[in-house]
This record gives C-alpha cells, structure tokens and sequence, in this order.
C-alpha cells in the first residue's frame, strides 16, 4: 500500500514539474505578432504528443495575455485557417474539453473559438447543389444516400438543414414588389390622417385614403398610416417647448397645434403631456419619496398610482426603484449597494476573498459582511483582478527589457534600481518580469544543501506572500535568478519532506 502511494506521489510530483515545463516553453515560444504559441515546437522539445502538452499547459502561472475574439470580423484569415486545420487533423471528433485545448492551442478563448469554427464550417448550399438534390429526392433516394453523393462536412443533419434553409430563400419563383410610395402620395396620405385620423377609429380615414389611393391595398395604407403617426420615435426637448408655447397661444387645440408642428393631433397632446411630466420629474430619491414607495409596496399598489403619489417620478422610475429595494430585502442588504466602493470595502473584499480557497469562495458571507449584494461583491472582484492583469500585462514588456539589459552588462539584476525608473514597486517588477537567461538550477543534494538560499527564499515568500495569500513563483523564480520549476519543487520540500530550521 505504501509502494503504491509513493508510486502516486511520484507521478503526481513527476506531472506537476512537466506541467511548469511545458507552460514555461509556450512562454518562451510565445509570438506577439501571430498571438498564439508554437506548440509544435514545445511538443518536440518536451518529446511529448501536442494534445499531451495542452493537457498539462497551466494558464493561472502563464504569463501569456489570452485573446478574446467574440465576433468573427475580429478573426485574420490565417487565425481561421488554422483553427480549422487543429480542428480537422490534430483533434477529429471535438469533445467539450478538446474545445478547451483547442482554445489552448490558438491561445483564443473558448467560445469564441467554438463560435468562429460553427460559422466558418456552416454548410453552404448553391443553386446547381439543391437542383441536383431535389431531383435525388425525387427519385426516392434518403439523405444517407444522398450525403454520400454530397458529403458536405459535418454530418448528414448539416446537409439536410442547409437544404431547407435554401428552400425557404428560394428566388426562382417571380415575386411581386410592394408599390413605393411617392413623395406626392405621402404628402396626401399625410394630409388625410393629421385630418381624419382618430384615436380608436379609423374607419373614415380608411374610406377617404381607398378613395384617394384605389390601387393600394388597406394593408398597405394602414402601415403607411402608422408610419407617418409615429414619426418622429423620439420627441426632443425642441418639439416640447414648442408645444408648450403654441398651447399657451391657442389652449389645448389639439387639431391645429399638430398642424403649425405638422404631427397628428393625437401625437402632439402626447408631446404636451410628456412635457408636463418631466417638468416635475426629479432623478434622484429623498427618504420621503423611498418612504411613500416602501408603503405603496407594502400595501400592493401599483407603480402608476405611486407615481402619482409621489409626485415626482414617473411610473417607470418607480417601477426599476421597487426592483431595487426587492432585491435589497431578499438579499438582506443595505442601500450602501448603490453607494460608491471606497478604499477600505476593497481591501476588505481582497481579504475576505483572499481567505477562500480558489473556486470555494463564500460570495454570500462576503456580501453579507461587507453590506452588499453577491452580484456587487463578483463584479468589483472581477474588475480589481481584471485591472491587476492589464497592468501587469503593461509593465511586462518594460520591466523586461531593463532586467535584460541590467544582467547583460553586469550579470546581475538591481530590482530596486527597475522599480524607481519604472515608478513600481519591486513585488510589481518581480512578478512582470519574463526574461530568463542566465538562471542557475537548484537541485537538492544533502552534502551539498545551502541552507542560507533556503532561508532567503522563505525569508522572501513569508514576507510578500503570507497564508492565504497563493505564491506567486514567476515572482520567486526571478527573486532568486533560479528556474521556476526548480524554487517550486524546493519549497514543496521545505513545506514538509525536510527540516528547514537554520543549521548554518
């Protein structure tokens, strides 16, 4: 039994180190003008299969930026030329985690590559295509046979839709175009509704429009009609003063103010109305007017008759108000939700965070001491991780290029000196950098076993890295000027298979 533990240990031990291999060689074959790794080339050096080395690719220590492709006008010809490529020769049948490797592969996340592969593998049907297969149809041949004649890729089920989809968009049958309407018709038709067009019947505009217009269909007149009734969708602070001034000049005459604005007498005692609105409308809510709504849904009454209860918002505004103090109560929350995050609720999110393992965070416990809601605490973290990627992301190639040139004129790095001329902190420069040359390995032999880097390496992990806080080794790697790989399996040592107490 012991045998086959320590057998386990040893091959989990054994893929953990092939893993930060593999990860470190697509750093290092990383092409910032195609995007993606040269697996290929890891592949060969790693003397591994290329889906072998995807599988143990970890993208949480990986230095290299994802790229995020969600339309399939973002994509280059090349990028499409070779997912289709991986898709077909290097994986076959795609299964939902090869899409992940694939995803891997491209170094594109993975919907968008599921998404471009489905748009740019979707069957195409052509003309001379349906004939043929109408006629194989004809004859009495099933779509099995009939795929085999056309083998389109995919499947049978990608031929047999893409052939009803061209059904329906048929163009062969002649079809007869809608008559326009011309500017003269429209100025006529334009002149019967703002006349005889009345709210709830349209009966008389319809008998004088089919005697004006005898060649037009009632369907046709009824949508023109609507047309030029809506026109304009959007009424502007203009077309309301102006209201406003012609009904001080001529009283709510509906019929002649539509004419002096050249809308329907229905539509300008609707801009009218809106203007009386929004003349008392307020954007934002005193504790009175929260107390009125609170009571209006307490006691079920309806948004319309809280807002005119209120006084000051319009029933739509109290509507998306009630949706916000519902949520608040489910959730056991404050109003500070809506408030501004300041300087101590994200440290006190990065730390209740921090607390949790990855993947086992308690969102509810956090939300609950912080007095905000689940949703508020996922979006501020995911907005603080995303911020501390892309400056990272920023400063690697800076922080880079000035370690590089540090340790090719002195063969050593001064990560105080990086810091200043880069206005980071050293934590900062030590976890941007990517260049690599030059660093020693670190393999454990008892005669031989420094206990002086031992102790300089926990010295450091203590102090920048304190439990719960996840080691950043890309950070102690460079501290140390050792392979990554090698400070990862020293410190596993350290933790527990030696004892790390200062013998020197």
């Amino acid at each position: 039994m012991e045998q086959a533990l320590a057998a386990d240990d040893a091959r989990v031990q054994k893929r953990a180190e092939q893993s930060i291999h593999v990860t470190q060689l697509a750093g290092r074959t990383y092409d910032e003008q195609r995007g993606r790794c040269d697996w290929e080339l890891v592949a060969r050096d790693m003397g591994m299969s290329l889906i072998g080395c995807l599988r143990l690719f970890d993208p949480s220590v990986s230095t290299v930026p994802v790229r995020s492709l969600p339309n399939i006008t973002d994509w280059l010809a090349e990028d499409i030329s070779t997912l289709k490529s991986a898709v077909s020769e290097k994986f076959g049948v795609v299964t939902a985690d090869e899409w992940r490797l694939i995803g891997v592969y491209m170094n594109i996340e993975q919907p968008d590559c599921f998404m471009a592969h489905n748009i740019c593998t979707f069957s195409r049907m052509t003309p001379d295509m349906y004939k043929a297969i109408t006629r194989h149809k004809n004859d009495g041949l099933k779509w099995k046979d009939i795929f085999e004649l056309y083998p389109i890729p995919n499947s049978v089920h990608v031929l047999r839709d893409a052939y009803h989809r061209f059904k329906k968009r048929d163009d062969s049958k002649p079809k007869t175009l809608p008559m326009k309407w011309s500017d003269a018709d429209t100025r006529l038709l334009k002149e019967l509704v703002q006349t005889y067009d009345k709210p709830g019947n349209r009966h008389e505009l319809l008998t004088r429009a089919q005697t004006a217009f005898p060649n037009r269909s009632q369907k046709s007149i009824l949508d023109k009609s609507r047309q030029i009734i809506s026109k304009p969708q959007v009424i502007t602070n203009d077309a309301m003063d102006r209201v406003n001034k012609l009904v001080d000049a001529y009283g709510k005459d509906w019929a002649r103010i539509g004419q002096e604005i050249d809308v329907s007498p229905r539509r300008a005692q609707r801009i009218w109305t809106l203007h009386q609105e929004r003349q008392k409308v307020t954007l934002t809510w005193t504790e009175n007017e929260l107390d009125i709504l609170r009571k209006c849904i307490h006691d079920g009454v309806g948004m319309a008759e809280a807002s005119r209860r209120i006084g000051t918002k319009t029933q739509f505004g109290c509507y998306f108000k009630e949706q916000s103090l519902k949520r608040a109560m489910a959730n056991n929350t404050l109003q500070k939700s809506k408030t501004p995050w300041n300087a101590d609720d994200v440290a006190r999110l990065l730390h209740l965070v921090s607390t949790y393992k990855r993947g086992e965070i308690d969102w509810t416990a956090i939300g609950k001491d912080i007095g905000r809601t689940v949703s508020s605490c996922k979006t501020k973290h995911g907005e603080l991780q995303r911020n501390r990627i892309n400056s990272m992301d920023n400063h690697s190639q800076a922080v880079s290029h000035e370690v590089q040139k540090q340790y090719e004129q002195q063969q050593s790095v001064d990560w105080a000196k990086i810091a200043q001329q880069l206005d980071l902190s050293e934590r900062e420069c030590l976890e941007a950098n990517q260049f690599n040359d030059g660093k020693i390995r670190w393999i454990y032999h008892p005669d031989e076993f420094s206990w002086d880097m031992a102790n300089r390496m926990t010295t450091f992990i203590k102090d920048n890295y304190p439990k719960p806080l996840p080691v950043n080794y890309t950070a102690v790697s460079n501290y140390m000027w050792i392979g990554m790989s090698d400070c990862v399996k020293m410190a596993s040592l350290l933790r527990g298979e030696m004892n790390y107490e200062n013998k020197a």
